[in-house]
């Protein structure tokens, strides 16, 4: 079988994604690792084992 090659272009902008169903625990979690990377905090406590 002949493979089909398909070219993709490069990504662009910024992707959202819906979390239904998302909890308070799971929205601080999300929070949290956000804050990290943009270096408004350190990962203390749980967040260091993720």
């Amino acid at each position: 079988m002949g493979e089909k090659r398909t070219e993709i272009a490069p990504a662009e902008g910024k992707l959202g994604v819906l979390l239904v169903g998302l909890g308070a625990v799971s929205t601080t979690l999300v929070a949290g690792v956000e804050a990290i990377k943009r270096g408004i905090s350190e990962p203390v406590g749980s967040l260091t084992q993720m």
